[in-house]
């Protein structure tokens, strides 16, 4: 009886193992462990700033009002964030060319037409980029660029709506397009920044774009500033692939060098600037206009870079060069001790120069600020020769040096601005007051 259940026994039991055999294996290849989820937060990204929006960086210098046969205008800052702003929540209807081959005294005269404001730029500013800020109709916009915007409400009242004109000074080009908005959004945008204005006078010169100036002697406050720093150290932690392998040489007494084999970057502690170079990346092709600003700015951007009131002001397309302005109190900063600009050089899908300062203007000192009357500039522009020879003339902050180190003093002054430089005008006691350019 035994020996004839022995081997279905067998059998059975053999196949109750080939089975768990099965089931065994099944879960080892089927088993994941709990690994721990590493969550995007948990990588540490090198900043040196907050990052910001491009609207707060592509920003006009001047407001300019025609109404009623008078000029006015501003430098206000809060002006010009509040109408970068209003961009933000506008739509434009379709991008229409206008004309080409504008004359100079074609674009003075668009300007100086009635019920129009204009919003100068400091640089040529790619339409395929400002569409970030102003909403188009159509997907695809001409790769053209502006440095004037005209705003003509001449026809609000009946249609409900704003021309918006785009002009080029470099390209001779006019492009316009419309955009709707309501009365309480026209009243408490475009309407409230006319009432900050103040009387400007038009300084017409033959053959050439008007220049345009306040009428009344300026007040405006001389700041003293503690300053603050950016380690070089850091820039080198964000800047290089790999910080670990990088080597600093001590060049100077003031200089000092970084570099992996592959790229290098040099730090001057008496200007306080940095100059990192990538030379592998280093390209000659071309390149339109509105991919390199944006990836200028999205370079600089992504480690939080633009430390301080930094505005879009120069770009050289063709050496794939873009630059960026300090500014304080809505005026630019200029400055012969140091640089007030950041400068980037795009190369083969990456940076290739990265020139900037890495002092802060961390506070500025209460009992130090003094109020400056500068010249109206009117006043100042019959001093000055050769007024067909300059490009512009603004107010701007001139930086210098205190005898403490940690204090930089920010003076009011004049400037005029011919062909991307600047030269302070300065004013000299002789026998009476005379303004010269130093």
């Amino acid at each position: 009886m035994g020996v004839k259940y022995v081997e279905p026994l067998k059998s059975t039991f053999l196949l109750l193992l080939v089975i768990l055999s099965l089931i065994l294996t099944f879960s080892i290849w089927s088993y994941t462990p709990p690994y721990q989820v590493i969550e995007e937060s948990q990588v540490e990204q090198i900043t040196v700033g907050d990052q910001k929006e491009l609207h707060q960086v592509v920003k006009p210098y001047r407001l300019l009002v025609n109404q009623n046969g008078n000029f006015s205008g501003t430098i206000s800052n809060s002006v010009m964030d509040d109408l970068m702003g209003t961009f933000l929540n506008l739509h434009a209807s379709e991008l229409s060319f206008v004309q080409s081959n504008l004359t100079e005294e074609k674009i003075n005269s668009m300007i100086r037409t009635d019920n129009r404001m204009t919003l100068f730029f400091s640089a040529e500013v790619p339409i395929n980029a400002f569409r970030s800020i102003l909403e188009f109709t159509q997907n695809d916009l001409p790769e053209v660029s502006f440095n004037s915007l005209i705003i003509d409400w001449s026809k609000f009242s009946q249609t409900r709506t704003l021309q918006l004109l785009f002009v080029s000074d470099k390209n001779r080009t006019l492009f316009s397009t419309e955009v709707a908005l309501s009365d309480e959004h026209f009243n408490a945008t475009f309407k409230d920044a006319i009432l900050q204005t103040v009387p400007y006078e038009e300084i017409k010169r033959d053959d050439k774009l008007s220049l345009y100036v306040p009428v009344d002697p300026m007040e405006l406050i001389q700041f003293t500033y503690y300053i603050d720093e950016i380690s070089p150290d850091k820039f080198k932690e964000l800047l290089f692939n790999d910080p670990n392998i990088v080597k600093k040489n001590i060049e100077s007494l003031n200089s000092s060098k970084y570099t992996d084999g592959m790229a290098f970057m040099t730090s001057d502690t008496n200007t306080k600037t940095i100059n990192y170079v990538y030379p592998a990346s280093e390209s000659i092709g071309e390149i339109k206009e509105s991919i390199l600003l944006q990836d200028s700015f999205d370079f600089i951007n992504d480690h939080g870079g633009l430390t301080g009131d930094f505005r879009y002001v120069y770009m050289n397309a063709r050496n794939h060069i873009t630059e960026y302005q300090l500014f304080l109190e809505g005026i630019p900063v200029f400055s012969s001790v140091t640089s007030t600009r950041i400068a980037t050089t795009w190369g083969d899908k990456q940076i290739f120069r990265y020139r900037r300062p890495y002092y802060l203007l961390e506070m500025d000192i209460t009992s130090e600020k003094t109020i400056q009357t500068l010249p109206s500039g009117a006043e100042l522009i019959q001093s000055i020769e050769n007024l067909n020879e300059i490009d512009d003339i603004v107010v701007g902050y001139y930086l210098k040096k205190n005898e403490n180190e940690l204090l930089y003093t920010l003076e009011p002054n004049w400037f005029v601005i011919d062909n991307g430089s600047w030269t302070r005008v300065t004013t000299e006691t002789i026998g009476g007051t005379g303004y010269g350019l130093e």
